[in-house]
C-alpha cells in the first residue's frame, strides 16, 4: 500500500470521512490498525476497510484506544453506561468490563477470550485494551472469527470476494446492527482510499522464510579439514614451473657438458 496515497484519499473534503485534515493521533492510531492486520488480518482489502470503519465509528473518530465514557459523550449514554451490568466491579478482581480500546470490548468474557490472542491477561488487566497495539489486534481478530456474532460468522460472510456486500448484517460483528448505515458509510469510504492506494499488499502477510541451519561438522570431519595442509595462496603457474626447469638444466649443462 502506498501510505501516502492512502492518506491523501482521506483528506479530501469529498472523502466522507476526515475532511480536510488528520490529526497525528488519528495517524498514530491508522498505522496500528494497518500494522496490526499486517500481522494477524487475512489480506483481504474489505476487511481492512471495515476494520478502519469501526474503529472511526466506536472512538468517535479518534482512531486510538479510548474507554467508553470518551467515545459516548451524550448524557443519556452516561446513564446507560453506569446502570449496566458490565459497568459494575466483579470477582477476582473487581475490576469493571465497559467498553475500552478502538472495538469498545465489554463483558468479561470477551475481555477472557481476546486476551488470549493479546498475549496479555486482560481479566486481570482490562485497562492493557488501552494499548494500541493490544486494542488493534483485538479489533482484527475479533472481526475475523466473529467471536461477537450471534451467529458466529466473521467478517468475510457478509463482505465475501465475489458478490454483493451485506452492510446492513456485517455490523453484526460487532454490535448487532446498530448504526450500521453510518459504519457503511464509513466502510465505503475507507475502502475507496484502500483500493486508490494500491489495496492491501499480500506480500506483507507472506511468512518469511527462516535460513536453514548449517549442517554440524562431525568431529572426524574436523580432524580431516585440520589435517589437510594449507593451500598456497600464490601457487606456481605452468610458465613459472618451466622456467624452475630452464634453471635447473642450464645448471647441470654447466657441470658436465665440458666433459667427453
Amino acid at each position: 500500500m502506498n501510505r501516502a496515497a492512502f492518506y491523501a484519499a482521506l483528506r479530501r473534503r469529498s472523502s466522507g470521512v476526515f475532511g480536510t485534515s488528520i490529526s497525528q493521533r488519528q495517524v498514530r492510531g491508522i498505522e496500528g490498525i494497518l500494522d496490526a492486520f499486517a500481522t494477524h488480518g487475512d489480506g483481504r482489502t474489505k476487511t481492512l476497510a471495515y476494520a478502519l470503519a469501526t474503529a472511526y465509528h466506536e472512538t468517535a473518530r479518534r482512531m486510538v484506544p479510548v474507554r467508553e465514557t470518551l467515545a459516548k459523550d451524550d448524557a443519556t449514554a452516561r446513564r446507560r453506561l453506569r446502570k449496566a451490568r458490565y459497568a459494575q466491579p466483579e470477582p477476582p478482581y473487581r475490576h469493571c468490563y465497559y467498553g475500552r480500546g478502538q472495538v469498545q470490548l465489554t463483558w468479561k468474557h470477551n475481555y477472557e477470550r481476546s486476551g488470549k490472542d493479546a498475549g496479555v491477561n486482560l481479566v486481570k488487566y482490562p485497562d492493557k485494551a488501552l494499548d494500541p497495539v493490544i486494542g488493534a489486534r483485538i479489533l482484527i481478530r475479533g472481526l475475523l472469527d466473529g467471536r461477537w456474532n450471534g451467529k458466529g460468522f466473521g467478517i468475510a460472510h457478509y463482505l465475501p470476494d465475489g458478490g454483493e456486500d451485506d452492510l446492513r448484517n456485517a455490523r453484526r460483528t460487532v454490535n448487532i446492527t446498530d448504526k450500521w448505515e453510518l459504519i457503511a458509510g464509513y466502510y465505503k469510504s475507507f475502502l475507496a482510499a484502500i483500493k486508490e492506494a494500491g489495496g492491501v499488499p499480500k506480500s506483507a502477510l507472506d511468512p518469511v522464510p527462516a535460513p536453514k541451519p548449517k549442517p554440524k561438522q562431525t568431529e572426524r570431519q574436523k580432524q580431516k579439514a585440520d589435517a589437510k595442509p594449507p593451500k598456497d595462496a600464490n601457487p606456481a603457474s605452468p610458465a613459472s614451473s618451466g622456467g624452475l626447469l630452464a634453471v635447473l638444466i642450464k645448471l647441470l649443462t654447466s657441470i658436465f657438458g665440458g666433459k667427453s
